[in-house]
């Protein structure tokens, strides 16, 4: 058997790997934003430290061989969606939900399955995490937390979105879920 926070450390570092390779080069002034968003992200936040804080005292046991393949599978899931999410979004992609002045509405890559890729991505390393680290009754509290918080991002980025391209947003939304993929 694994111990499994060197798993966690691996597969979050290369997750953090793609926002620095594929970050954008060039990036424009955003013309309206959602700071309220910055909620979201401490939810989410809250929700991992559910997950690592109290597995902190088991971070060197081992663990059963199949939450080590499921969560590495969870983790190399959520790395590829980051991944082809940022270099789909190019110049777009901000830490908080803003609109520049020659913003497009991208619905190509993993906007094909997804709405928010990054955000499912988010997702998939957090269910990486309880799977290889969480305790009980953490991590249903923490997945709570980090749910409200993405629910939060989603709210506020699809409403920039609708307000900037109206029905061709809304035309999209009705074919493609929010983040997780075939639930709308």
């Amino acid at each position: 058997m694994a111990m499994p926070i060197w798993y966690v450390f691996g597969l979050w570092i290369l997750w953090m790997l793609q926002f620095v390779l594929f970050r954008p080069k060039q990036k424009s002034t955003p013309v309206k934003t959602a700071p309220n968003s910055r909620w979201g992200i401490v939810l989410q936040i809250l929700g991992y430290w559910a997950i690592l804080l109290p597995a902190r005292t088991f971070w060197t046991e081992p663990i059963p061989l199949w939450r080590l393949c499921a969560g590495t599978a969870f983790g190399l899931v959520g790395i590829w969606l980051a991944s082809t999410g940022i270099r789909h979004l190019g110049k777009q992609w901000r830490f908080t939900a803003a609109l520049n002045e020659d913003h497009e509405l991208v619905t190509s890559g993993p906007y094909q399955i997804v709405r928010h890729p990054i955000y499912a991505s988010m997702f998939a390393m957090y269910i990486m995490s309880a799977l290889l680290l969480g305790r009980l009754p953490w991590w249903p509290i923490g997945i709570a937390l980090f749910l409200a918080g993405i629910e939060i991002r989603v709210h506020l980025e699809d409403g920039l979105l609708r307000d900037r391209f109206g029905s061709r947003f809304e035309e999209w939304k009705m074919k493609v879920p929010a983040y997780l993929p075939l639930i709308r």
